[in-house]
This record gives structure tokens, sequence and C-alpha cells, in this order.
């Protein structure tokens, strides 16, 4: 006799490594996103939802992993292209999550001051012009003459703890990318259970 616990998608005691991965940091998007709505303090709730991006990045991770070890029948690229339809604001999530842990941290807005700041290499050369790069409220605005060329490395352009998203040429807050993913994120685990390999994972 076997039980099946919420959080696996295999009966235990032998559940499938990677499935109950995904499904772990699933819950815990869920669970950040929830203790943050409860929490009164602005900058905990910011770190609160930012554990939860780190997470819902997490899933992805992994589902990549299984692809990259043969244990999907899609490629990797195959599966970010789907995965950037499926996901609101995935390449969003992807470069927060770059930018807090690789580059300068984020960190709470300070409700003293209005700042709108972005990160990032932008390498901008002139060559027989001239190159513009500029933060605007709608987003960023590069201009270029002659054979002028700017090279962007995945800015992050942030205002006052809500982040720039350049799909939709608008600024996000955390807790909404998190509610976003909450509502799509069972099916992205669904799907993945559904087309796992019936083999056992490679590690």
């Amino acid at each position: 006799m076997t039980a099946k616990s919420d959080n696996e998608a295999t009966p235990w005691p032998f559940p499938n490594p990677r499935v109950s991965g995904v499904r772990e940091h699933f819950q815990r998007v869920k669970f950040f996103h929830d203790l943050a709505g409860k929490c009164s303090d602005p900058a905990g709730k910011f770190r609160l939802l930012l554990a939860g991006v780190y997470s819902a990045r997490a899933m992805a991770e992994l589902i990549f992993e299984a692809s990259d070890k043969g244990d999907l029948n899609r490629t990797r690229d195959e599966l970010k292209m789907h995965l950037c339809k499926q996901i609101s604001w995935y390449d969003l999530i992807e470069k927060i999550r770059i930018h807090d842990f690789h580059r300068f941290g984020l960190v709470p807005p300070d409700p003293r001051f209005k700042v709108t700041r972005q990160g990032g290499p932008v390498k901008l050369r002139a060559r027989k012009g001239s190159a513009v790069y500029q933060l605007l409220p709608s987003g960023t605005k590069k201009l270029t003459t002659g054979n002028s060329d700017i090279q962007e490395q995945r800015p992050l352009l942030s205002s006052d703890g809500l982040f720039f998203d350049d799909v939709t040429r608008q600024y996000v807050s955390l807790d909404q990318i998190l509610h976003d993913f909450v509502v799509i994120g069972i099916d992205v685990v669904k799907e993945f259970e559904k087309g796992f390999s019936k083999t056992s994972p490679s590690i």
C-alpha cells in the first residue's frame, strides 16, 4: 500500500526527484506570496516576494535541466520559447533573479525617496555618429546615428520597487508577478509531469 503526498507526483517513498522538486518550488512561490500578503512591513513584504521570485525561476531551471539530461522530448530552446508564452513576466523573472544574485542585489525601496535606476552593463559605441541611451517613464529609449551601436546585457530598470517589463512596456510589482505566476504555475507543473520521461531521471 502506498501513500501520495500533495507535493509529490509519484507514490511515496520513491518520488521522482525532478518532478517533486518543481512541485516544491511551486509550493514555495505560493507560500512566500501568501506570507507577503499578511506582512505589514513594506521591506519585509518586498523580501518575501523576492524569495518567491527565486522559486519561480528555479522551476524553469529544473525543467531545463531535465531537458538537458534527455528526460523530456523538447530541447532547452524549445522549452524556453514555450515558457515565455505560457508564463506571464517570464523574461522579467529571469532578469530580477540575475540582477539580485549575480550583479548588485535588490533592496527594498526607501519610502523617503523616489528612485529610478537601471542595473546591468550598457555599452555605447559612437562610430561616425552618436549613441544616446535615455531612461524615460515609458522605459528606455535608444538612438544611434552613423555606424554607432548600443549593446545591453539584460539591463533591469526599476522605480520605487516596481520593475519594467520590456514585453508589455510597463512597470510591474513583485506582488503582481507572483500573483500571475500562481495562477498559471500549476499548469506548468502538470505539463512537466505529463511530458516527463517514463524512465528514471538522469543525474
